[in-house]
């Protein structure tokens, strides 16, 4: 699956290649909406997990014309998601 980085995506001064890394080992994904003040409006998948060095990420992607993922947002995890991440969703 082709995956690119928005140039927000690395905002938070998480490497591309970390994000890389939550979406493709994580098991934690769900879908949400975009926020209303939003520019992109489609619903966005939300991965949670480990990057290579263990610490835990929240990285959001949006699926392409083609099929693939643009990730559009990474940092380290928030409460309100480390939640989800510890209860298995």
């Amino acid at each position: 699956m082709e995956i690119k980085h928005t140039r927000s995506s690395t905002r938070h001064r998480i490497s591309r290649k970390r994000s890389r890394s939550v979406v493709e080992t994580t098991s934690v994904i769900f879908r949400e909406s975009a926020p209303k003040d939003s520019p992109l409006t489609d619903p966005r998948f939300v991965f949670l997990g480990a990057d290579e060095q263990g610490e835990l990420l929240e990285v959001m992607a949006v699926e392409t014309d083609t099929g693939g993922l643009l990730i559009i947002h990474a940092q380290p995890i928030r409460d309100r998601y480390l939640e989800l991440l510890k209860g298995g969703l």
